[in-house]
């Protein structure tokens, strides 16, 4: 019996680690895509799920650690998952508070979440703030939209306000209110676009967004935000031209590069996959950890077990505490077990 025969059990095992979970856009990932859900055993049946964005109210695309913690329960330590979401299970009543304060370039930030009664689903966000130097991009920004009416300015400033605490239904409505005052609100039409990607309204979101660029055609954010809504949308080609476009505004955008990457990736056009996450490695650094869980994953597809075994062990050296580490290091243990058996 030759090698390959051999490694057929090890090989089944693998993929099946490997391949436990789909992401909603049907690509399979290395345990990643999928909500993480944390059952809590605090003896209820309630629920608290929600999602973490980058500052710019892109999806975070690494694993954030997060804290729920209760006068009677004590502390539970969770990450969310490779699209920033998480989940909290099994919940009584009584008042929760959220945490994220042990990530080296974003400031500590926390909420609070009431469960008043049984089978409740609170919903909510978090929106980074970075730890970096003062921005320039603020002062810009200002100068940008010192044409707004005060009254439409108000409106955006306190839905910006209501979408940090995680009121993203208010912040919208706001938001409505600030464009009704000012039509070329192209900034108010961004946030927009930002808040209904949070809620998951896809087709909202991407109202918004054309409206942004109808007024900015070639603006960074709404053109990298639409690219999001189309990659989440399936709409692969659609969401590969937004991203090219956001890269021609700014070629050195981390998660522009990314997220071409699982378009491609998507697409199963591998080489420009492989290109668009090492571009994306090369320019966030050890931020963009989870391009190394993508080249993992297509590695894999394409039975080059070596590579994938070292973009595994990259992957676990960045992200130790990842929820599904042990399970990670169980399939390098047994990568390395193949290749050595791999003429």
């Amino acid at each position: 019996m030759n090698t390959r025969s051999n490694c057929r059990p090890i090989l089944f095992l693998l993929t099946i680690i490997f391949l436990l979970a789909c992401s909603t856009h049907g690509i399979s990932q290395i345990a990643g895509g999928m909500t993480e859900t944390t059952r809590t055993d605090f003896g209820g049946n309630s629920f608290i799920s929600g999602s973490v964005f980058f500052p710019s109210g892109a999806p975070i695309n690494f694993r954030i650690r997060i804290r729920l913690s209760s006068i009677t329960g004590g502390e539970i330590f969770s990450n969310s998952d490779d699209s920033g979401k998480f989940v909290f299970s099994r919940l009584s009543r009584g008042t929760y508070t959220l945490t994220i304060d042990g990530e080296q370039d974003f400031e500590p930030t926390s909420q609070v979440v009431d469960i008043l009664q049984n089978r409740d689903v609170q919903n909510v966000s978090f929106r980074l703030t970075a730890k970096s130097k003062i921005s320039k991009k603020p002062e810009l920004i200002n100068a940008e939209i010192a044409a707004a009416p005060k009254k439409a300015l108000e409106f955006y400033q306190n839905a910006l306000k209501l979408a940090a605490a995680g009121d993203g239904k208010g912040a919208i409505e706001l938001l409505k209110l600030a464009v009704a005052e000012y039509p070329d609100f192209s900034f108010a039409y961004t946030e927009m676009g930002v808040q209904y990607l949070r809620l998951n309204e896809l087709n909202k979101a991407d109202e918004a967004l054309l409206a942004a660029l109808k007024i900015k055609p070639a603006a960074y954010e709404p053109l990298l935000m639409r690219g999001i809504v189309m990659f989440r949308a399936n709409r692969f080609a659609d969401a590969a031209t937004m991203l090219r476009g956001a890269l021609k505004a700014k070629d050195q955008s981390a998660i522009a590069h990314f997220y071409l990457g699982r378009t491609f990736m998507s697409q199963k056009k591998y080489d420009e996959a492989e290109k668009e996450f090492n571009l994306s490695l090369t320019i966030g650094g050890e931020q963009m950890k989870e391009a190394h869980r993508m080249l993992a994953n297509m590695y894999l597809s394409r039975e080059d077990y070596k590579r994938t075994l070292t973009e595994l062990e990259i992957y676990l050296k960045l992200a130790p505490t990842a929820p599904d580490a042990e399970q990670l290091r169980d399939v390098v243990s047994q990568l390395k077990t193949l290749v050595q058996k791999k003429p």
